[in-house]
Order: C-alpha cells, then structure tokens, then sequence
C-alpha cells in the first residue's frame, strides 16, 4: 500500500511539474520565439520577387516596442522585395501605446520596392483609428484602404496589390476589378481570412491574411481546446493558419501573426514571418 501511495505521489508530482513547464512555456517563452516559414510559389529559377509578410503585432504592455526589435531584425534578414503588413498594430491603443519607439523601429524594415500595410480591427479600436494610418506612414509604409497599388521590379514584371479595409470595424469596397487584369501577378491582402470566399470571382493569385493567431494554442491529441481556441476569433474560423488553394487560380496564405490577445500566451502556434519567394514563371504574359 505505501509503495502504491509512493507511485501515486511520485506521479502526480511528475504531472504537476509538467503542468507547470507547459504554462510557463507557454506565458514566457514561446510569445517572444519568432519563426520564419517559407513557400515557393513556382519552380526555382534565378531571378525571383520575395515578398515578407508578417501580421498581428498587438503592441502591448508585455509586448513592447523591444520586442518588436527582434522582429524587424528578423524581417531584415530575408532581404525583402515588398513587405506587407496585414493588419493589428496595437493590442488595445487606449490601454497602451509608445508611437514614438513603434515608427522608430518600424522604420528600420528594409525593403527594395516598397513596405504596404493594411488595416486590421485593432487598428480602429480604443482610438487607434485616429492614429494608425499616421504611424505606418511615417513608418515609411503605403497605407491601403479599399485601393490598388502597383509594383514594377527591375525586369519590368508589374505585380498589383490590393489592399482591403478590415471587414469587422471598417468598409470593405472592392477598388476598380478591372485594374487587375493589367498586371503581371495579382495579390490581395484582406485581415480577416474567411472574407476571402467573397472575392473568388476577382482571380487574383494569391491572397495574403492574418487575424487568426491561428487559435493561438494548438495542443497536440487536445483537439477540443484548439477549436474552441479557434472559434473565439470571428471571420477566422475556416481558415486557420497556412496555405490554402480556394481554386486552381488562387491560393491563400493565413499568416498567425506575431502578438497575442485576450491571454498573453502562446502554446503550438509560434509566432510567425512568412516568406513568398516568386519565380518569374508564375507570372501571366
């Protein structure tokens, strides 16, 4: 009897003591890990567009502009043709905001065409809507609302971005479709990723989302708590996190984002910066 008391004990310690790494791994370690995902789009050749994508900072008190530091850094080291941020700058503007040392930093991003943002539902919130366009601008971003914006690399390729307003606080208006068809590669960057269905019949190639932190926790045999962890964000339900082929014409890529919100942690789903390499043979004549 005692040796089972003893087994018991020495188990539920052992579950304890996990249980805790778990939770302080997922609060303090895994929101400030960064990773970066990579996808090809075409077969290698030696000339391509590299476009970064990164998405959801939610600037906060645990989340500050020194962390954001290591961020820009990281997108920096993939020498970006174009970078594109997809939306939710701060967290919650009227609780916390350092506009300063956020365009200090964010000033910092390189990028051999042009940096182009977008607005998230964070970005109207709590004040934020007075505030947000100006930051990205003096960040040395091209702010998009509803608008078309045009890309032309070295070799003459003209590659459109499309940049929605957010679908939750904002107004979305497809800008002129036509305007798409004179282009060599088309993209479209939407925050919330399930509006994507709506703009199918606009053939762009690929679509560029965020906003669902993909769930934020991903607990492995759990799948219960991932979908509910998914559920809690709205228009971000269908897709999730990754690559995603709406027809034989258009992909979509779900970036998780690099902040958290509601809780301050992180559990299977690591902060993100997502790399589209492009090869000139995706482009149309």
């Amino acid at each position: 009897m005692l040796k089972l008391l003893k087994v018991f004990l020495g188990t539920t310690l052992l579950l304890l003591l996990l249980t805790g790494s778990c939770i302080f791994y997922a609060f303090k370690i895994e929101p400030y890990r960064i990773t970066t995902n990579e996808v090809y789009l075409n077969e290698e050749s030696s000339s391509f567009l590299k476009v970064v994508q990164f998405s959801d900072i939610h600037i906060k008190e645990d989340f500050t502009y020194k962390n954001l530091n290591k961020v820009v850094k990281k997108i920096n080291e993939q020498n970006p043709d174009v970078v594109v941020f997809t939306g939710d700058l701060y967290d919650n503007y009227a609780k916390y905001h350092d506009d300063e040392m956020i365009v200090n930093e964010l000033q910092k991003i390189n990028a051999k065409y042009d940096k182009i943002a977008i607005w998230g539902n964070r970005d109207y919130g709590g004040g934020a809507e007075r505030q947000y366009e100006t930051i990205m601008e003096q960040s040395g971003f091209t702010v998009l609302k509803n608008e078309n914006w045009y890309i032309t690399t070295d070799t003459d390729k003209k590659i459109l971005f499309t940049g929605l307003d957010d679908s939750i606080l904002g107004n979305v208006a497809m800008p002129d479709s036509t305007k798409i068809y004179e282009s060599d590669y088309d993209i479209l960057l939407t925050h919330e990723p399930d509006t994507a269905d709506s703009f199918e019949e606009y053939s762009y190639d690929l679509i560029l989302s965020g906003h669902s932190h993909g769930g934020q926790v991903n607990i492995p045999f759990l799948p219960t708590i991932n979908q509910k962890a998914v559920s809690s964000t709205s228009l971000a339900t269908n897709y999730v996190g990754g690559m995603y082929e709406l027809n034989a014409d258009t992909k979509m890529y779900v970036n998780t984002g690099i902040g958290t919100t509601h809780i301050s942690a992180r559990f299977g789903v690591v902060p993100e910066i997502s790399v589209f390499i492009i090869y000139p043979g995706l482009f149309t004549a």
